[in-house]
């Protein structure tokens, strides 16, 4: 999978969790475990130890960095009540989902199968950025974080005191839930028949599965949202409610 669509997956699934379980503190760093293996290992493998390893999936990409950080976060939480170590794991196990790492033993389960595996590209970076460029769904994701962050951060308040600007919100979050939910039925669709739909970045059935999922879960979120903003006059009546992600 692509970098913006690791970070989508980390955002949706802290949202997720920030709602079930009350408590925003598991956004940012969900959000952030889930591009952290690449930002350890891509540098590390690709230029610290390019001629001794020369590949980007190795030490954050294990399941024995995921362990760590669960145990790291288990202590933090016992003794500091912080919840950023666990976070970080949900989102690095997210990452290696998407790898499907399980099809790299050797890398996944190190060190207990031996040596990483891979191979060194002379070119990986300059191909690296090529993808990301080419990739649309890469493009159109990234644009969609940076204009639903602008608006989050600086016209949030002014939208959702208006009538109008609610029911905005409201109808965009709907069409873009059930637009999410009819491309994930049929990204999954296809890839349970054996033949996936082309989709950059989802190059066989594997990512297709898992894209489609993730898909599938951001329609789920956006409906949640969608479902919790009032349609009318009613600002002044939520005011006394718990604030939600």
């Amino acid at each position: 999978m692509y970098f913006f669509f690791h970070l989508l997956t980390g955002l949706i699934l802290g949202l997720i969790l920030a709602d079930l379980l009350r408590d925003r503190r598991w956004i940012l760093p969900c959000a952030l475990g889930s591009i952290l293996p690449d930002l350890i290992d891509k540098p590390l493998g690709h230029l610290l130890l390019a001629q001794s390893l020369g590949y980007g999936r190795i030490y954050a990409h294990t399941l024995l960095f995921f362990i760590l950080l669960i145990l790291a976060g288990i202590t933090l939480w016992k003794y500091k009540k912080s919840v950023f170590c666990m976070g970080l794991a949900a989102g690095v196990l997210s990452h290696e989902v998407l790898d499907q790492m399980w099809n790299l033993p050797k890398n996944w389960y190190w060190p207990l199968l031996g040596p990483f595996q891979g191979r060194l590209r002379e070119d990986y970076w300059l191909v690296l950025i090529q993808r990301e460029l080419e990739n649309p769904v890469e493009a159109g994701i990234a644009i969609s974080l940076c204009a639903g962050a602008a608006l989050y951060l600086f016209s949030r308040e002014r939208i959702m005191k208006s009538d109008t600007g609610r029911a905005m919100v409201k109808s965009a979050l709907l069409l873009a839930a059930i637009a999410l939910l009819i491309f994930s039925g049929i990204v999954l669709g296809t890839a349970l028949t054996g033949e996936p739909l082309k989709v950059p970045g989802m190059t066989g059935t594997g990512d297709a599965v898992l894209g489609g999922m993730v898909l599938a879960l951001a329609s789920f979120l956006l409906w949640r949202y969608y479902d919790r903003i009032p349609a009318g006059p009613g600002v002044k009546a939520n005011r006394g409610q718990k604030r939600r992600p």
